[in-house]
């Protein structure tokens, strides 16, 4: 009886330690906390251990994507989708601002706002890089080369957009793995893989282009704005572009009758829109000149159609490359 007694309580004991054990080794639900809202230990340590990137802008946005992979975590300041040109940041873009690790801008006066927010010395534990440091910036030139502006009523300002030649969007690669390896130094080589494997993208593609408009009927193309100085450079290419360096350029009675001049005159049969503006003064002009619209995006931003189709910066210079060809009627 006594043995049955003593059994009896062994028993006890051990289911009570069995549910004393159970109850450590399963997750604790917090209030209104479902289980499966619950992120294992490890993938916490993941997401933790990421550092925090925001990019400017869409093309900057992409770059630093392909070098940070699943290391980092970015997001574009700039709305994707929203032409950047004289765009402002709200204060809710500058409190997350201040939780980032890196702000990474292209530079070359494109993004204005940047050197108040360094200025104001409230993002010291921010680090600040400017992707087009160190490269060669040409200024714009809308009109000079076509005399539709004397050289005193010309602005001049440099073209900031050094992202439309893929060589120099590899110098903007290595300044991005750069700072990301200062920043996170124990994946130094997986961002140094990453950046080289983007890079190797982007000698591909500066082989697809120039072999691509190597025999051409014309080397004169017409973009909305003034973005492509450093793609005209690169292919030898010349550009006569209807507004100057911000799309938003309004353009004289007189300037609207030296494009359709030169349109008439060089037999230019594309007049070039973009995607994040108003496609009337190019149709205005196409119609005056008997000519056609097509689109040549100057990648400053992607539209909801893009971003449905998974584009990509690759694949977008790759339809500029489609356009262009017919444009300067290449074989």
């Amino acid at each position: 009886m006594k043995k049955s007694i003593m059994a009896a309580i062994g028993i006890g004991i051990a289911v009570i330690i069995a549910g004393l054990l159970i109850t450590q080794i399963q997750p604790v639900t917090m209030p209104n906390q479902t289980s499966d809202q619950i992120q294992p230990v490890g993938e916490q340590n993941v997401a933790i251990s990421k550092i925090k990137v925001i990019a400017s802008f869409y093309p900057v946005y992409e770059f630093a994507k392909n070098v940070g992979g699943e290391k980092a975590e970015v997001s574009s300041f700039i709305p994707i989708g929203i032409e950047p040109h004289d765009w402002e940041p709200s204060s809710g873009d500058i409190l997350e601002l201040k939780n980032s690790d890196i702000f990474i801008y292209n530079g070359a006066g494109f993004e204005p706002f940047v050197e108040q927010l360094i200025d104001s010395g409230e993002y010291n534990n921010v680090v600040f890089v400017e992707s087009a440091k160190e490269i060669d910036l040409v200024l714009s030139k809308h009109d000079e080369e076509y005399g539709t502006e004397t050289e005193e009523e010309h602005d001049s300002e440099y073209d900031p957009h050094i992202w439309l030649d893929p060589i120099l969007v590899k110098h903007q690669v290595t300044t991005i793995k750069n700072a990301m390896i200062a920043a996170d130094p124990q994946n130094a080589q997986y961002y140094e893989t990453n950046a080289n494997t983007y890079n190797e993208k982007l000698d591909s593609l500066d082989s697809k282009i120039r072999k691509e408009l190597s025999n051409c009927q014309k080397d004169t193309f017409m973009p909305f704005h003034d973005a492509f100085s450093y793609f005209a450079n690169r292919y030898e290419l010349k550009v006569f572009p209807l507004s100057g360096v911000a799309p938003e350029s309004e353009a004289t009675a007189a300037e609207l009758k030296e494009f359709v001049d030169f349109v008439k005159e060089h037999q230019i049969k594309i007049i070039f829109s973009e995607e994040l503006v108003d496609p009337r003064l190019a149709q205005v002009l196409a119609d005056e000149a008997g000519a056609q619209v097509m689109i040549l995006s100057p990648l400053e931003g992607l539209t909801n159609e893009d971003l449905a189709a998974d584009k990509t910066y690759i694949s977008k210079m790759e339809e500029n490359l489609e356009n262009l060809k017919v444009a300067l009627e290449c074989q």
